[in-house]
């Protein structure tokens, strides 16, 4: 028997363009709590945290990293690192000893130290934007507005806009999910500092997805609003986190020139 192929032509209107994706992928988290009415007056800060990675050192090495740290400590790798809880011993961190977890503070700090990304963070300061508008916006939409805005700019600096970038938040509810689906859109239509479309795309991700990346922007989250609120007071998470930050000159001043790019603090 003879084999035929028969090779059909494509269909011309099926063809879909292929879409070219960027380098980096970013992770979002928050501290506190974005409500003007009632807030906690012992940290009156709403924190949004962007943590950015390149996608290929995220795959083979970050990912890679924290798994080794979460089976050296505990065995698998279905912890989830929330700061809250392993600073207070508390949720899946209640049953480790004084001297396990200064023994695992020790590793994670090490990692964080280690590990490459950028970070772009916007602290709203609650009390203050009281204090000074009589119709404050909403912190949470400052803090996805100014943190798309210094995204862009970094993305920019990498040659990335013509590629689209997924940012990965975490959901917290549906109408709550549904007010940050606006805000992201409306910004990234052109209601931002540089009236441009921003290629941009939302993923909210469930609360029960051990993200590695959506645990790094948790990680960070806190010790920037306790920085903030206290810049005196010793803060040995802040000092790693410190030169993470999105700065004005380059990889080459880390630590430095990074107010207003990445740590923004309004008003």
């Amino acid at each position: 028997a003879r084999l035929c192929l028969y090779l059909v032509a494509p269909d011309l209107n099926s063809i879909h363009t292929l879409v070219s994706y960027s380098d980096y992928i970013v992770y979002v988290d928050e501290s506190g709590d974005p409500n003007l009415s009632g807030y906690n007056e012992k940290y009156p800060v709403f924190v949004l945290s962007f943590c950015i990675f390149h996608k290929k050192y995220y795959q083979n090495t970050v990912i890679q990293n924290v798994m080794k740290l979460k089976f050296k400590h505990f065995g698998h790798d279905m912890i989830v690192l929330h700061e809250r809880d392993i600073v207070k011993n508390t949720g899946q961190f209640k049953d480790m000893t004084k001297s396990e977890q200064g023994l695992f503070i020790n590793d994670l700090s090490t990692m964080m130290t280690d590990t490459n990304f950028v970070l772009v963070s916007c602290v709203i300061r609650k009390d203050e934007l009281i204090r000074q508008y009589a119709n404050p916006i909403d912190p949470y939409h400052l803090g996805i507005k100014y943190g798309l805005e210094r995204i862009y700019r970094f993305l920019k600096e990498k040659n990335q806009l013509n590629k689209k970038t997924h940012i990965v938040f975490e959901q917290r509810g549906k109408n709550e999910d549904n007010d940050v689906r606006k805000e992201f859109n409306l910004c990234c239509q052109g209601h931002n500092f540089h009236k441009e479309i921003y290629p941009f795309e939302l993923i909210m991700a469930s609360k029960q997805v051990n993200s590695t990346g959506l645990q790094f922007a948790d990680l960070v989250s806190r010790p920037i609003g306790n920085h903030v609120l206290r810049p005196a007071q010793s803060n040995r998470s802040f000092d790693i986190i410190e030169h993470k930050f999105y700065c004005q000159y380059g990889r080459g001043m880390t630590g430095m020139c990074y107010k207003g790019y990445g740590l923004k603090v309004f008003p």
